[in-house]
C-alpha cells in the first residue's frame, strides 16, 4: 500500500521531469525543469496546432479533448 507522507504541494516549475524515450530498440533519458517542458509543449500546440485524433505512434503531443498528451 503506498503512504502519502503530508499534503500535495503546489507546482513551482522548477520540478524536473524526465522523459525516457525508446526508438529502434535505444533508450535515451531528458531531464528538463517542468516550466520548461511545458514552454516546449505550448509552442508546439501555437505553432503546429494540435490534433485531435490520437496519434498511432508514441511521443506525439495531441489535443485528448482540450488536455495536453503525448501518446
Amino acid at each position: 500500500m503506498n503512504e502519502i507522507y503530508g499534503l500535495p504541494q503546489a507546482l513551482t516549475g522548477a520540478e524536473t521531469v524526465t522523459i525516457r524515450q525508446e526508438q529502434n530498440g535505444q533508450s535515451a533519458l531528458c531531464t528538463m525543469p517542468l516550466s520548461q517542458l511545458i514552454q516546449v509543449i505550448t509552442l508546439t500546440a501555437l505553432a503546429t496546432g494540435l490534433p485531435k485524433d490520437e496519434p498511432t505512434t508514441a511521443g506525439v503531443v495531441w489535443n485528448n479533448n482540450g488536455v495536453v498528451s503525448i501518446s
